[in-house]
């Protein structure tokens, strides 16, 4: 015999339950909520807004004012840029395309005047231009120096502008917006 067996009393009957056994569920304690206790959790209903219908109005044309501010002081500021060219005439410059520089157009600029006569944009010639046959006076050498500039930042408010060598108004070329963002300004000096 063995320990086990001297101090475990035998069982030899177990007596069956009375009533059939259910399946046992914890109650749960106060201020507890178990996951599978129920449904979700109902919503409160959503409070109308007492706010007036006017305020909502009031922000829709504070935001439609705003908007057309915006848009005119973006007109006012627009610029574009422009490009042309500057022919000099000059006599005794050789064949077409080479390298020219007459003397009367040296250190000068070509400016750009709004159509109330104000300067708005000026730009610097440049040191050397390229001879060509403009007016074909003298076939088949060159008769003129073309000289390419670039105005940038030009004021697109006005619908006409006048261009010329120069700071003075006087010696002017008129020409449209359209013509200056499509064809550029194309200016002759001497002739």
């Amino acid at each position: 015999m063995t320990q086990v067996d001297r101090t475990t009393p035998a069982v030899t009957h177990i007596p069956a339950p009375r009533r059939p056994l259910e399946p046992w569920t914890p109650t749960p304690p106060s201020g507890i909520r178990w996951m599978d206790a129920g449904g979700a959790p109902v919503p409160p209903s959503p409070r109308r807004s007492r706010r007036p219908w006017w305020i909502a109005a009031g922000v829709v044309v504070l935001l439609a004012v705003s908007g057309l501010i915006a848009s005119s002081v973006v007109a006012a500021n627009r610029t574009m840029s422009v490009q042309g060219s500057v022919v000099v005439s000059t006599a005794g410059l050789g064949l077409p395309g080479v390298p020219c520089a007459p003397r009367s157009v040296t250190g000068r600029s070509v400016s750009v005047f709004g159509s109330d006569g104000r300067l708005v944009a000026t730009a610097p010639m440049p040191a050397t231009g390229y001879a060509v046959d403009r007016w074909r006076s003298s076939r088949p050498y060159a008769d003129g120096c073309r000289f390419d500039v670039l105005f940038t930042d030009v004021p697109a408010n006005d619908t006409l502008y006048r261009v010329g060598v120069g700071g003075s108004i006087a010696d002017t070329v008129g020409f449209t917006r359209e013509q200056l963002t499509t064809t550029g300004a194309q200016v002759t000096v001497g002739r």
